[in-house]
């Protein structure tokens, strides 16, 4: 079974090849239709992944680098902007998504090898393996994460790095709560407009209700909105762009909501999924950097000489248990 906390997908509990052939061939009708992240012309910066690592990148006489399910190319093309001596990959289901992708690198002066096709079969670049392999906000979407994981480590070398970006449960379960409650009136996720006019009737009536706004708004929530709004002006400032998270302001329908709220094949983990994840496909987690990351100052004093004798395993779930609202996970990894 591939089931998680949460997932949408039709055929987790009989995963054959022909029901997940279908869930892959759904996943790419919404991507041509709606290219994602198509966030404009700034590319996209995961220096937060890059940063552990850095040392070990630089003293490396080449480095191959792929960004798989690289949609529009805002990841992939920051890579080649910023790193300009690397080879730089990506593959993508959505040939609307590579058409914007190849546009932008030529906008930005890069060059960058991208191929459509799917992840679930051998990779088709002839550069030998990759130093890093970038997943982030795909193999959620894939339709047998684990198949994708193994793929990827055959195409990893032997000292590579894959970077892993999956929904949070905790932090996605109210979005996935939308997304049933617009279910319930329209099932059909390819109908976008209804589901949207359905959304937006939904946000305006939370929105009216002010008084309910004020009393359910913790000390959490507002730091949250605040420290959300500060990135977001750096990130301006830099240039950058960045994916709107599920509770952002859409006042029209646009790529991300669509990947929000009508994705035909997602999942949602917590911290004992991603080890299974990981685990059975052959990883190590060397860094956890969000959700399940290590936050000293959440635990009681009086359990600290109990906390350090636990694995990092039993330390991340903890941490996960013990913070407010839950987040995305971003992992580093190595080959086991």
């Amino acid at each position: 079974m591939l089931k998680t906390s949460y997932s949408n997908s039709a055929h987790d509990e009989q995963p054959g090849e022909a029901g997940l052939r279908e869930d892959e061939a759904t996943v790419r009708r919404m991507y041509e239709t709606a290219p994602y992240p198509d966030l404009g012309a700034a590319p996209k910066s995961i220096d937060f992944f890059f940063d552990p690592i850095r040392e070990d990148l630089l003293s490396r006489q080449t480095v191959n680098f792929l960004d798989v399910g690289c949609g529009t190319g805002h990841v992939v093309v920051g890579v080649a902007k910023k790193y300009s001596d690397w080879n730089c990959y990506g593959i993508d289901l959505s040939s609307a998504s590579l058409g914007i992708a190849r546009k932008l690198a030529k906008q930005h002066g890069v060059s960058v090898t991208l191929e459509r096709g799917s992840y679930l079969d051998p990779l088709p670049f002839d550069c030998g393996k990759f130093d890093v392999i970038s997943a982030t906000g795909t193999i959620h979407h894939a339709a047998d994460p684990f198949a994708a994981m193994r793929v990827l480590r055959e195409a990893l070398r032997d000292n590579g790095w894959l970077f892993l970006h999956l929904y949070g449960w905790r932090n996605d379960a109210i979005k996935f709560d939308i997304k049933e409650m617009l279910s319930i009136f329209q099932p059909d996720l390819a109908q976008h407009q209804e589901r949207f006019e359905l959304y937006r009737a939904l946000i305006g009536h939370r929105r009216s209700r002010i008084k309910h706004r004020i009393a359910t708004t913790t000390l959490a929530d507002l730091y949250a909105l605040v420290r959300n709004a500060m990135r977001n002006v750096l990130r301006r400032r830099k240039g950058e762009s960045w994916s709107p998270g599920w509770d952002a302001d859409y006042p029209v329908l646009d790529s991300p909501w669509i990947d929000h709220f009508c994705h035909p094949c997602e999942r949602a983990y917590e911290v004992a999924e991603v080890q299974e994840l990981a685990e059975e496909t052959g990883f190590h987690v060397m860094h956890m950097l969000k959700q399940g990351k290590e936050r000293p100052h959440l635990i009681p004093p009086k359990w600290q000489s109990k906390y350090d004798q636990l694995d990092d395993w039993s330390k991340w779930r903890l941490s996960e248990l013990l913070s407010d609202g839950g987040g995305s996970f971003a992992v580093i990894l190595k080959r086991a």
